[in-house]
């Protein structure tokens, strides 16, 4: 099913994002008739705002625009009016909605021929494979019709997506460059950027060497910073070696450790802003065994603590344990809470831990905890999951801060539709159907249960033929856009 916005991965940092004065009010929604097309409706009095019939359609961004698919299998992006912004053609179109610009990525699959040394040769004999697999994309901004890109890629090499990040409410950051923005139109300031960081921070790097920059300035903050995978700390006459610290299955581009070459004062991930302690100036005999062991070392941004964390690998279930340490060479077993965010690899949450979050007076002697998700804009609340003395898995979404559970941990699984009003899809057994349920009203949400329910309202039910069946619905009232 066609998507009018790319879902973008979780970051280990957030980047603050801008309200626009560009967005529109929406009154069209994509409705199925008995026919199996979908046409755009007025969401309220559901009367047809076109005659324009698709095979699919998504729901509008919040600039007004959706991309529709015809009887073809070809896609074009159309406007609030119905008009055609971008042609039909056989390009996969996804759509995305940064600073109030809508910029579009066009994509197709296709087989290229290649030159004689390219061909991939069988040396147990048979066909010789004379072709290869391409994209096609092409990204561009819908406003100006503006191409940031055309470019052809082996499938093998692609690299590029609608992964743009709002830097302030002038410029974007996208495929290693920041832009300007000046009269819808962007304008390259900066390339060859490694990572960006929070507060208009970013990195280049050149030759393994690496500088720090803040938006707007010539001169770096820092630079001839180099990556180590060794950390040294001194405890009055012992020099303490970390050989395993920030390891990852895949090297990231920008190591998670930064040392000036100079100086030798090490800088970590991930804001790279405040120096770690050459020395240890307070510690217990225990802190220090612990500390011989550390595998982790991140940098709590807007506090003076350093993250020191080791991997737990007698424990049933994955997990880290942790010491702090401060600029100044002071290590504690707890600290106060901050507003920060460890992520793993694949989004699960590593600190703070469970038992932050949930401290062991709340839970069950038997329970075992899984992975903890958290996403952007849900405050105090985590998605926990549970597995009982029966071993039975369960998820419930639980209050860090009132300690208690928003939905209790009977569930074996839920999904969030929106954080700011509380909305989730909950599944009460494995290959259930899903119910949507209104937290902040602590209320069902329609009467009806789906095989999957979007973000976006995009529902999927099963026939009786055992036929999927695909359409929208208003996940605050659970009104259906279908005809009955």
């Amino acid at each position: 099913m066609l998507t009018s916005a790319t879902a973008c991965t979780q970051e280990k940092k957030d980047h603050s994002s801008f309200v626009s004065s560009k967005k529109k009010i929406i009154n069209g929604v994509p409705f199925l008739t008995k026919q199996n097309d979908f046409v755009y409706v007025d969401k309220e009095s559901l009367k047809p705002l076109t005659h324009q019939k698709f095979r699919n359609a998504s729901v509008y961004t919040p600039t007004g625009f959706a991309v529709v698919e015809n009887e073809k299998n070809e896609y074009a992006v159309i406007d609030e009016n119905g008009k055609t912004i971008l042609d039909f053609s056989a390009d996969e179109i996804n759509l995305n909605v940064v600073n109030g610009l809508t910029f579009y990525q066009k994509d197709i699959e296709y087989e290229k021929k290649m030159p004689a040394w390219k061909w991939d040769w069988n040396i147990l004999g048979g066909d010789i494979k004379k072709e290869q697999t391409y994209h096609q994309f092409e990204i561009g901004v819908l406003e100006t019709k503006q191409v940031l890109l055309h470019e052809d890629v082996p499938y093998l090499e692609d690299r590029y997506s609608l992964n743009i990040v709002s830097v302030d409410e002038n410029h974007v950051f996208w495929n290693g460059s920041i832009y300007e923005i000046k009269k819808n139109r962007l304008n390259k300031i900066e390339n060859n950027i490694a990572e960006l960081l929070e507060n208009k921070r970013f990195i280049k790097a050149s030759n393994a060497s690496f500088s720090i920059y803040e938006l707007n300035q010539k001169n770096a903050v820092h630079s001839g910073l180099k990556g180590i995978e060794t950390l040294l700390i001194q405890f009055g006459k012992e020099t303490i070696v970390l050989n395993e610290v920030n390891k990852e299955r895949y090297a990231p581009e920008v190591p998670k450790l930064l040392a000036d070459s100079k100086t030798n004062e090490v800088y970590p991930f991930p804001q790279y802003e405040k120096v770690f302690p050459k020395e240890i100036t307070k510690a217990t005999a225990s802190q220090i065994d612990f500390i011989k062991k550390t595998s982790l070392v991140y940098a709590i941004t807007n506090s003076p603590y350093f993250l020191l964390g080791v991997f737990n690998h007698d424990h049933d279930i994955w997990a880290y344990e942790w010491l702090y340490i401060d600029t100044k060479g002071m290590v504690t077993d707890s600290i106060d809470f901050y507003n920060f965010k460890v992520l793993d690899q694949l989004g699960n949450l590593v600190w703070p831990d469970r038992k932050m979050i949930l401290p062991n007076q709340f839970i069950d002697k038997n329970w075992k905890f899984g992975k903890i998700n958290y996403y952007q804009g849900m405050n105090d609340a985590y998605l926990i999951r549970i597995e009982d003395e029966k071993q039975l898995r369960t998820m419930g979404l639980w209050d860090s801060k009132t300690k208690t559970w928003e939905i209790k941990p009977e569930y074996h699984d839920i999904s969030v539709l929106d954080t700011e009003k509380k909305i989730y899809a909950l599944q009460k057994e494995r290959d259930g159907l899903y119910v949507i349920y209104d937290d902040q009203n602590k209320k069902s949400v329609g009467s009806k249960a789906y095989q999957s329910i979007n973000s976006d309202g995009l529902v999927n039910i099963k026939l009786n033929s055992g036929e999927n069946r695909h359409y929208y619905i208003d996940i605050y009232s659970g009104k259906e856009y279908k005809e009955n």
